[in-house]
């Protein structure tokens, strides 16, 4: 009779298997779900503290991402926490190749340069600090992930987050259908469409790679429901594409399929039925795309010759952003700084990013970050595109599993990002940063010759664990705590509870002192308090951290609401230095120069501001919009002081014109931009004392519009004219 131990040995080999260390599951599972979640919790954009009510607090964070920096933050420590458990327990370091790792090391060191001669200040240590992140998961994976279960790991959870995204935005799209609204174009728990166009844009070609993987290894009747439930997933991710109405990140993903299908059949990987299941999610994907309004609405030929102002106005602050870069061209204008800086070279409207992360990085962090990214990529395809034989099969082993079509699906997806940031700033945000990052060591920890190993001492690799748990982790954990008290200030201020909203903004700041958005909120709360001498040392503080024209516009209002006029109007013109085209502080100077504000004829000075107003309106910088919805009334208000100015000089015609043109713009306004104002209250987007002076304006357009015209005989225009007079004052 054979022994227990004999009946499980056959030929000189064991049927059990060796358990894994539970470390390794430890960190494998820290890493994997700080990559997953990352698109759940770290997909916006910090845009200053949103306000939500504290009993929705929670909701906001794990589902709306209204906490992007909370959210990064614990993202960042379940990645540093992988990274520590790493450092604590392997002795035999596999780091990525030195010709992949320097030049990512050098870029991050250079942004670091550039953020600190470029005195960028909290953001940019907030930028360094999400490509510190990545390099946490750039040298974290490899050290892990090989072709074993790890692997196994880190793409189920890639790929179910992703999926699950996908399932989240067709959701989202039908609940706004539902409600009236079927052109809604979907977010998820991104900042907007076009960025979580951009994550999809990596995961949907990674995902084909490893339905084709699964197809290829897994082949028994009883696994056929995980390539059916990939088959889905990979059919969901392509509608959150679709439903996005993002032209540049279906190109994207045509460009990073078209990669993938290259090097598949090249490989010779491609099989029948992966190519049927792939036929089956297009023919779905292609009927979504005609079903959607989005979609339909944005990628006919007919709607892509209207819509021109997101191509124009992209492609305008591409040129503004080359003209930054050029004119700053070794360390930028410093790592974070393009809202400070950019308005002095742009020839169209705000915006928050250039709308291409190479442009944006060669005019932050000058042209040696950029050729450093270069570089970088160059290093990563030297050993990714590295070919492989088939793995042969064995009598004792069976068939050994073959990675290439997942190495298929990680060039695609990194092909994808590539073309889409391009176009578009999608490292911005931690989630398409990490889920990059994940893809390059990915591609590393699977390519053969990616990694070296290295020898680490216990006391070398455990320090620089725990010096990016104490430096990293604590440092983006300090931040997320303060944006989290920062939002209930906000919110509290917004039901004009002031002195809760003084003390939690106080608390952020004990989290959070160097971030210049809370001073400047505090600020304004201590002048609404009566504190006039600390409000303006913190407004003051806050705009020297964060010169932005719209920091240096609020400082200037706060001034003129103080009696302090000459002040006021050295900020206003300050605001000009950095923004030759901001049409509110244009406004300001223009009244401020019109020594009585009732006289219709307007000063020389005065006079120049609104007419420098209106060529504005018909430049470049007018004309193209990134929303055209929103509507400028500044030009109503230029063209309403014009035609009084006119009027009183006997100039009928000129006046008319005016008037016609005021009239247009507040109409335009009402009917388009003051709806959405409304419906943003808790958002902070009503003022209404703006709201009322721009009623005031439009009301004096009428009258005045309606007295021309009856002087020049239109009678029957003058009172169409009055009765719109009349409905608009009983509407209010």
């Amino acid at each position: 009779m054979q022994t227990p131990i004999a009946r499980r040995l056959r030929n000189g080999k064991s049927p059990a298997k060796p358990k894994s260390a539970p470390w390794l599951a430890w960190a494998v599972g820290l890493i994997a779900a700080g990559v997953a979640l990352a698109p759940w919790w770290a997909g916006s954009l910090y845009v200053g503290p949103r306000p939500v009510a504290p009993e929705d607090a929670l909701m906001g964070l794990l589902w709306a991402a209204e906490f992007p920096l909370l959210g990064s933050a614990l993202v960042g420590l379940l990645l540093t926490g992988g990274l520590v458990v790493c450092a604590w327990n392997i002795a035999m370091w596999r780091v990525p190749v030195m010709r992949f790792l320097l030049p990512l090391m050098g870029l991050i060191v250079w942004m670091g340069l550039s953020m600190t001669f470029g005195g960028s200040g909290w953001n940019g240590v907030l930028r360094v600090s999400n490509w510190m992140l990545a390099l946490v998961a750039v040298v974290a994976i490899p050290a892990v992930v090989r072709r074993n279960l790890a692997a196994w790991m880190m793409v189920g959870a890639l790929t179910v987050s992703a999926s699950l995204l996908g399932l989240r935005a067709c959701v989202e799209y039908l609940q706004s259908a539902l409600a009236g609204i079927p052109n809604w174009r979907v977010f998820g728990s991104f900042f907007n469409p076009n960025l979580l166009a951009g994550y999809f844009v990596m995961s949907a070609p990674f995902t084909m790679g490893v339905l084709l993987l699964v197809g290829r290894e897994l082949r028994t009747e009883r696994m056929r429901w995980l390539t059916a439930l990939l088959t889905v997933g990979l059919w969901l991710q392509l509608s959150g594409l679709v439903l996005t109405a993002s032209r540049l990140g279906l190109l994207s993903f045509l460009l990073a399929a078209g990669v993938f299908f290259g090097f598949a059949l090249a490989w010779r990987l491609v099989s029948r039925d992966f190519l049927l299941r792939l036929g089956v999610v297009g023919i779905l994907t292609v009927g979504l795309m005609w079903l959607s309004q989005p979609s339909a609405q944005r990628l006919t030929p007919q709607a892509a010759s209207q819509d021109v102002h997101s191509g124009a106005f992209r492609i305008e602050t591409w040129k503004g952003t080359w003209r930054m870069a050029l004119a700053n061209p070794i360390l930028g204008v410093g790592t974070g700084n393009f809202e400070v800086h950019y308005p002095r070279y742009a020839s169209v409207g705000y915006t928050r990013s250039a709308h291409s992360t190479y442009l944006e990085l060669a005019g932050e962090s000058g042209f040696p970050a950029l050729i450093l990214l270069i570089l970088m990529g160059v290093g990563w395809l030297t050993r990714v595109l590295q070919s492989e034989l088939p793995p042969p099969e064995t009598p004792t082993r069976g068939r050994i599993t073959d990675w290439r079509p997942l190495r298929v699906g990680v060039l695609a997806g990194v092909a994808g990002a590539v073309a889409h940031n391009a176009v578009d700033s999608d490292v911005q945000v931690l989630a398409n940063l990490l889920m990059l990052a994940c893809l390059l060591a990915l591609g590393i920890a699977l390519a053969p010759d990616g990694v070296f190993t290295y020898p680490a001492r216990p006391m070398e690799r455990r320090a620089t664990g725990l010096l990016f748990l104490v430096v990293l982790g604590l440092g983006v954990v300090s931040s997320g705590l303060g944006e989290w008290f920062a939002n209930q200030a906000r919110y509290y201020a917004l039901i004009s509870q002031i002195p809760q909203a003084v003390e939690l903004y106080q608390r952020a700041r004990l989290f959070d002192s160097r971030n210049p958005d809370y001073l400047m909120e505090l600020g304004e709360l201590y002048y609404a308090l009566g504190r006039r001498e600390t409000a303006f040392t913190m407004l003051e503080q806050a705009v020297r951290w964060k010169p932005t024209p719209r920091n240096l516009y609020r400082l200037g209002l706060y001034y003129e609401r103080d009696g302090q006029p000459q002040r006021a109007r050295e900020q206003f013109q300050q605001v000009l230095e950095r923004d030759p085209n901001n049409l509110s502080a244009l406004l300001k100077l223009a009244q401020m120069a019109q020594p009585d504000p009732n006289a219709p004829h307007l000063s020389d000075e005065a006079l120049r501001y609104y007419q420098r107003i209106v060529a504005i309106e018909d430049s470049p910088y007018g004309r193209i919009r990134a929303v055209p919805e929103i509507v400028e009334t500044a030009y109503g208000f230029a063209h309403l002081a014009l035609a009084r100015h006119y009027q009183s000089l006997g100039e009928t015609e000129r006046a008319l014109r005016h008037y016609e043109a005021a009239l247009s713009v507040f109409r335009a306004y009402r009917q388009q931009t003051y709806p959405f104002n409304r419906q943003g209250r808790l958002l902070g987007l009503y003022n209404p004392e703006r709201e009322r002076q721009i009623l005031q304006a439009h009301l004096l357009t009428l009258q005045g519009y309606a007295d021309l015209l009856e002087k020049a005989g239109k009678r029957a225009d003058a009172d169409a004219l009055r009765q719109e007079y009349a409905k608009l004052i009983s509407e209010e």
